[in-house]
This record gives C-alpha cells, structure tokens and sequence, in this order.
C-alpha cells in the first residue's frame, strides 16, 4: 500500500510539471518537463497519461485508486480523441 501511495504521489507531482509549471515557478527544471511535454502530439500524451494512471491501479485495485486516477485517465482520453481529429 505504501508503494502504491508513492508511486500515486509522483504521477501526481509530473502530471502537475506538465500542465501547470508556473505552480512550480521555482523548481528549476519545472520550465524544461513543461516544454518537453508540450512538443508531445496528442495521442503521445494520450499514452503518457492513460499509462501513468493504469500503473497505480495494476498494483492496488481498489475503489480509491480507480476514483483517485480516472481524472488523469479521462485527461487521456480527451487527448486521444483530440488526436483522432475531427470526423
């Protein structure tokens, strides 16, 4: 459980790094993960986040870990579709 809590709080800290780097404004490589994270395409960071909210919950599946991790995974979602474009 303990693993699962940490692993939870890092996603959490990058996640934050790539959608709001001016909350980290003084952490000095916050500007360079933003950027990195901004020339991803879409269905890049579509995996990215799908991926980092799949991986807490295959290593504990409880109700909170899906309910604490479906934000990020909805996020990806939304990117994915925005990679599919328009019909």
């Amino acid at each position: 459980l303990t693993l699962v809590c940490s692993v939870w709080r890092l996603n959490a800290f990058v996640l934050f790094l790539c959608e709001a780097p001016f909350c980290c404004q003084f952490i000095e490589f916050a500007n360079s993960v933003s950027a990195r994270a901004d020339r991803l395409r879409a269905w890049q960071k579509a995996a990215f986040y799908c991926g980092m909210a799949v991986f807490p919950v295959v290593l504990s599946l409880t109700l909170t870990t899906l309910f604490g991790n479906a934000i990020a995974f909805a996020t990806g979602v939304l990117y994915g579709l925005s990679a599919l474009g328009k019909k």
